[in-house]
C-alpha cells in the first residue's frame, strides 16, 4: 500500500477520534466522521480482491439509483445524510478493535508447546471463540497460522476454527454483526440481544464441541496452549462495555467499544513496553489500519445501499415489511439470510437490506436484531463465499466442498433452535 496506505491509516484515525468526539460530546454531527471514510475508500477500491470489487461496484450502483430517484421526489435530507455517515461507528468501531492485535501477538504467541488430542481441539474452540469474540478474524489467523506452523492444517481443525469464529456473531459486542445490527434495528438494545445470544452461542460451541470430538482424526490433532489466564483480556472487555453501557445507556454501544479498545491498548503497550510499545502503535496506524480496507469500503457501499433503498422504498410509498413481525417472521428472515449468504452476498449486505424494509415495522427490535444476529452467524458458517470460509480455503487449502459436508447437519440443527429461541423470546 506504501505512502496510500499510511496517509489512509492516519486520515482513518483522524475520523475515528471525530467519531468519538461526536459520540461522547455530540459537538459536531456524526457524519462528519464519515467523510474520512469515503475518501479512504476511493484509495482503498483499486486493491479489494476482485470479487468484493464487483459486490461493492453493484452496490454503490443500486445505492446511487435509490438515491438519485429520490432527489428527483422530494425526499428528505436526512437519506443524504445516513449515505455520508457510512456507518461510521461500525467502521470506526472494527478500526479500534483492531487494535487490539497488538495485545494478542504478544500474548498470544508466548507459549511455544502445543497440546494434542482431542480435549485440546476442544479447549481451543472455546478459547479461540472468547478470543475472536473481541479480536474478530485476528485471533483465526493467529491460531490458525500458529497450528499450521507444526504441519498442514486438516478440516477438523479448519472446522474448529471456523465454527469458533462464526458463533461469535451470536452474541459479542466488539463483532461487526452486533454493530451493524444495532444500526440496521434502531431501537435494539445490547443487553437484550447478548442475554438471548449467548445462550444460542452456547449450544452451538457445545454441538461443535461434540461433532470434533467424533472426527476419527481427533486424537492425532494438535491445539493451541489457550489458558485461563490468557482469556482475561477478552472477559475483562466485555465486562467494561457491559458497565459502561448500564452506566452510560445514552453512549452508543458501538462508541463505548470503541474508546475501551484504544483505551486499553494505549494504556497497556505504554505500561508493558514503554516507547516500543507506542511505536507499535504508530506502526499498526501506518499499516495495520490499512489492512481491513475490504470491510472499510464494504460497509461505505452498504451505507449507500441501505440509504438509496429507503430513499426509494420512501419516494414510492412502498412498504415491502409485513404487518406483524413476529416469532415466524423472524424466523423466515434468519432462513432468507442464510439463503443469501449461499447466493454469495455478503452478510453486511443482506443484514443491511433486511434492516432497511423490516425496521419500519417491527414493533420489537430487538426480535429483529436477534434474526439478524443469527442469520449472519448461520450464514458465514454455510457459505463457501463468506470471508471466514475464503480466508480458511485459501490460507490453509482446504476444499469449500469439504467445509460445506462438515457444516450442514449444524446448520439445520442450529436453525431448529435459533426459531425455539427467537419463539422463547416473543413469550417471555
Amino acid at each position: 500500500m506504501g505512502l496510500k496506505g499510511v496517509f489512509s491509516g492516519w486520515l482513518l484515525f483522524l475520523g475515528l477520534i471525530l467519531s468519538l468526539v461526536a459520540g461522547f460530546t455530540h459537538w459536531i454531527p456524526g457524519y462528519y466522521a464519515g467523510i474520512p471514510i469515503w475518501i479512504a475508500s476511493f484509495l482503498f477500491f483499486p486493491d479489494v480482491r476482485p470479487a468484493q470489487k464487483k459486490q461493492i461496484i453493484v452496490l454503490l450502483a443500486l445505492g446511487g439509483t435509490g438515491l438519485f430517484y429520490g432527489a428527483f421526489h422530494g425526499i428528505e435530507h436526512q437519506f443524504f445524510i445516513r449515505a455520508l455517515a457510512a456507518n461510521q461507528v461500525v467502521v470506526y468501531m472494527l478500526i479500534a478493535v483492531g487494535f487490539l492485535r497488538l495485545f494478542a501477538v504478544d500474548e498470544m504467541r508466548q507459549q511455544e508447546r502445543l497440546p494434542q488430542g482431542k480435549w485440546a481441539i476442544i479447549r481451543t474452540l472455546f478459547g479461540a471463540h472468547l478470543f475472536g469474540a473481541v479480536l474478530n478474524m485476528s485471533s483465526v489467523v493467529i491460531v490458525g497460522d500458529k497450528l499450521a506452523n507444526k504441519g498442514k492444517l486438516v478440516p477438523t481443525q479448519g472446522l474448529m476454527l471456523l465454527r469458533a469464529f462464526s458463533i461469535c456473531a451470536f452474541w459479542s459486542p466488539f463483532f461487526a454483526a452486533m454493530g451493524l445490527t444495532l444500526v440496521s434495528a434502531p431501537g435494539a438494545q445490547l443487553s437484550t440481544l447478548v442475554l438471548f445470544g449467548i445462550p444460542v452461542s452456547i449450544v452451538a460451541l457445545l454441538l461443535s464441541a461434540w461433532q470434533l470430538a467424533k472426527r476419527p482424526d481427533v486424537e492425532q490433532l494438535l491445539g493451541y496452549p489457550i489458558t485461563l489466564y490468557s482469556l482475561w483480556m477478552p472477559a475483562l472487555l466485555a465486562m467494561i462495555v457491559m458497565a459502561s453501557h448500564h452506566f452510560w445507556p445514552k453512549i452508543s454501544v458501538l462508541s463505548l467499544v470503541s474508546l475501551i479498545s484504544l483505551a486499553f491498548i494505549g494504556l497497556w503497550m505504554s505500561i508493558t513496553q514503554g516507547r516500543i510499545g507506542i511505536r507499535k502503535i504508530r506502526h499498526h496506524i501506518d499499516g495495520g489500519i490499512a489492512s481491513s480496507r475490504g470491510e472499510v469500503v464494504l460497509f461505505s457501499a452498504a451505507a449507500l445501499l441501505a440509504s438509496g433503498v429507503a430513499a426509494l422504498l420512501s419516494s414510492l410509498n412502498i412498504d415491502l415489511a409485513p404487518a406483524d413481525f413476529g416469532a415466524f417472521e423472524a424466523g423466515m428472515t434468519v432462513i432468507a439470510l442464510v439463503i443469501l449468504a449461499m447466493t454469495g452476498m455478503h452478510p453486511v449486505t443482506s443484514v443491511v437490506l433486511a434492516g432497511s424494509i423490516l425496521s419500519p415495522n417491527a414493533s420489537d427490535p430487538d426480535l429483529l436484531g436477534l434474526a439478524l444476529l443469527m442469520g449472519w452467524s448461520l450464514g458465514i458458517t454455510l457459505s463457501p463465499f463468506s470471508g471466514i470460509q475464503l480466508s480458511i480455503q485459501s490460507r490453509y487449502a482446504i476444499s469449500a466442498k469439504t467445509l460445506l459436508a462438515l457444516n450442514w447437519r449444524y446448520i439445520l440443527a442450529m436453525l431448529v433452535v435459533c426459531l425455539l429461541m427467537l419463539w422463547l423470546y416473543t413469550c417471555v
